[in-house]
Parts: C-alpha cells; structure tokens; sequence
C-alpha cells in the first residue's frame, strides 16, 4: 500500500515539474549516511533530568570538557555527567581544550572509558599543535582520536599540515541555524577541502553546526555526526 502510494506522488512529481508548475530551486542536499544530532559542552549539569529531555528532543551524543579548565587535571564531575548521559541512552565522549591534556581527559571518564566513542584533540588557533605523540597516546589509552579544527582554524595553527588524514575529523563550520527546523546532516554546510579531509575518501564524520544554543537552560554547542562512526 506504501509502496503505490508513493509510486503515485512520484508519477504527480514528474507531471508538475515537466509542466513547469512548480519552479525549481537548489536540489536540497542529502547525507550520503544517516547522522545523529550531537550536544558538546564544557558547563555544569547537575539535573539528570536534563539528559533525559535531550534524548527525547533527538540527541544521541553528549561530548563534555573533561579536565578542570585551564588544568589537564581530572574534572571532579566528569564521571557523574557521564552516567547521568548514559542512563539517558546517550552515546558519550570527551575532550580538552588543551590538546596536551589528552590523558588527564580520559582518565577523567574513569570507568566509562571504555563507553567513550572518541577523545578529541581540540586545535584552534593560540592552543597547542597536534602532535603524532597524542594520537598515538590516546590509541594506547583504547580510545580513538579525533581532531576537531575547521577550515579557518586549521592552516593558521598547522600550516596547512596533511599529516593527520589518517585521523577522523569533527569539522567546526559553525553558523546561524534554525534550532525548530533542525535536522541532523554531518555534510551540512557544504564542507571545506582543509588538512586532506573533506574529499571523497576523507569526509569528515562530524561539524559544529552552531554555537552556544541554549536548551533547556543549559549553553550548547550543536553537531551532527555520522551515524555509522559511532558504535
């Protein structure tokens, strides 16, 4: 019944469209994989209440600040924002500020550690450079790496390096977003070609969409990430 139903719309969509009844715009833009929409943050949350309306507002992972800020000492409320993330049915994962404090992060996680679906080695500009030592840390450590930069950030502090495509990228392509019509999509805008990521074989498998959004009482930053990454 599905089947025919849709079979028909599709007969009327060609009919209109070769009639001219409807004018065409730009072709809407698709996911190649299916995405997830993702909150990161580095505040307080205390209520495990908020983790729960988050899921059910479509969330599926909650990236945090894993160290003390400004320290790489371990964060005394990673663990407890953690659990109240996983008891919601939320994916998790963690980073630093400071790339350099990639093992004070994850020791933070404690026994989650090995629920962390990445640690991400953050490099914008006035930080520190990612160096093969940390990626090759976190591994040891079982957890995988990311590198979060974006087009504008990454040249200035790397020097157009492509020496990391063999690392996952979460994309910072940041902007004005419509929160009520908001749809998970990790391609969503256009990527930029930065570091040897974002071709064909290197598409990034998450991007900032949009920066402190408050929900729920709670600033966040927005993702999308894509599905078939997380595990």
């Amino acid at each position: 019944m599905r089947a025919r139903i849709v079979a028909a719309l599709s007969g009327v969509l060609g009919v209109l469209l070769t009639a001219g009844a409807l004018v065409a715009g730009p072709a809407a833009h698709a996911p190649n994989r299916a995405s997830v929409k993702a909150i990161d943050s580095a505040n307080t949350i205390e209520d495990p209440a908020w983790f729960q309306a988050a899921y059910d507002a479509g969330f599926r992972l909650y990236v945090m600040h894993a160290t003390s800020w400004g320290t790489c000492e371990p964060w005394h409320r990673t663990q407890l924002q953690l659990k109240m993330a996983l008891d919601a049915g939320l994916m998790i994962a963690v980073y630093t500020r400071d790339p350099r404090c990639w093992e004070g992060g994850i020791v933070a996680a404690g026994p989650y550690r090995s629920q962390l679906q990445f640690f991400a080695i953050d490099v914008e500009p006035g930080g520190a450079q990612v160096t093969r030592e940390m990626i090759d840390g976190v591994k040891r450590m079982g957890v995988r790496p990311v590198i979060y930069s974006g087009s504008g950030m990454w040249p200035e502090e790397m020097q157009y390096s492509i020496a990391f495509t063999d690392v996952p990228l979460w994309d910072a392509a940041s902007g004005p977003i419509d929160y009520d019509t908001w749809e998970a999509d990790f391609e969503s805008p256009k990527p930029d070609r930065f570091g040897g990521w974002n071709t064909p074989l290197t598409m990034r498998i998450g991007v900032q969409q949009a920066f402190e959004h408050e929900l729920n009482g709670i600033y966040v930053d927005l993702n999308s990430f894509d599905a078939t990454f997380l595990r």
